[in-house]
């Protein structure tokens, strides 16, 4: 049951990572460029909350 668990979160993940840089690459030039700081900010907060799920997870499995 964790490891679906586990599966569903990471793939939820890069579902949405992927949504996002989708939606980014089709902004025009002027924007692209603006919303690039904007686009690293979105993965890097996506990134943390792996992070953080992943270990969230473990510690519930450790203490369990």
């Amino acid at each position: 049951m964790l490891t679906i668990a586990t599966t569903l979160i990471i793939f939820f993940l890069v579902i949405i990572m992927i949504g996002t840089l989708m939606v980014a690459g089709k902004s025009d030039p002027g924007y692209g460029k603006k919303a690039k700081n904007t686009t690293v900010t979105i993965s890097a907060i996506y990134l943390l909350v792996g992070i953080i799920a992943v270990a969230g997870i473990a510690t519930y499995v450790y203490f369990s």
